[in-house]
């Protein structure tokens, strides 16, 4: 793609998706960590709509290859996905990435809190993945959760982010067995601690990492292994640990 001539808006990339002979995956949160690592994993293969809120973050991934569609938006906006992805002409893997980390105590978290993170750390990925259904069972597609090692466990100090996790998970399991007449493949990939700007936590709660922390090339590349996994088999769960335990 022409970074001198990059566009934003998904709608200036939809001619080109209906004719394009690879694959298409959409990726949300493709300018943090692990999203602009996927996006590096993808490129070279599959034609990459990659979401994302920060400008010169996307423009820079435009760089990555020939058929990488950035597209700038909001996924608090989720009344705007039938107007903007639930136009793609198709799509055969939908990667769920985008998320907020926020560390809250029980007793320190706000309502206001609680609804931020689960809104976007649940109901967005959930109305994606139901925006993109129809595409998804056009294509016998596959969808990616992104969850963590706080999907099956929790702390005193990160409860909020824990739950929403957990509830990802509830979230991925029902959308497979919901979905199993229509043969979508449905997978939630969990990682420890990834050395991303989102574990540098700016809080007075205590912290305590692993002494090796997984690369987000690590997550790109098991994430490529479960849409790419033969079409005998479904990877539904994949847990991503760190060498060494915190």
């Amino acid at each position: 793609m022409n970074t001198a001539q990059v566009q934003l808006n998904i709608t200036d990339h939809l001619t080109a998706l209906a004719v394009t002979n690879r694959q298409i995956v959409v990726v949300t949160g493709a300018t943090g960590g692990i999203g602009r690592a996927i996006v590096e994993e993808l490129a070279d293969d599959y034609a990459v709509v990659a979401q994302g809120r920060d400008e010169a973050r996307l423009i820079s991934l435009a760089k990555l290859g020939e058929e990488i569609y950035p597209v700038q938006c909001d996924l608090a906006d989720t009344a705007a996905f039938e107007t903007t992805f639930g136009l793609l002409p198709r799509v055969d893997a939908l990667l769920n990435v985008a998320a907020i980390a926020p560390r809250f105590a029980f007793d320190d978290a706000t309502a206001a809190v609680w609804s931020e993170v689960m809104h976007l750390n649940v109901t967005v990925p959930a109305e994606l993945t139901r925006t993109l259904l129809p595409q998804l069972r056009a294509s016998t597609g596959t969808v990616v959760f992104l969850g963590s090692g706080a999907s099956r466990t929790t702390s005193p100090n990160n409860v909020v982010y824990a739950a929403s996790k957990h509830a990802l998970q509830a979230l991925a399991d029902g959308i497979r067995i919901r979905t199993e007449p229509d043969r979508l493949r449905v997978a939630t990939v969990a990682p420890g601690y990834v050395d991303t700007p989102m574990i540098a936590w700016d809080d007075d709660y205590p912290l305590i990492l692993p002494e090796t922390l997984i690369k987000p090339s690590t997550v790109a590349r098991t994430i490529r292994h479960v849409i790419e996994a033969p079409a005998d088999t479904q990877i539904t769960e994949v847990w991503i640990r760190p060498r060494t335990e915190a």
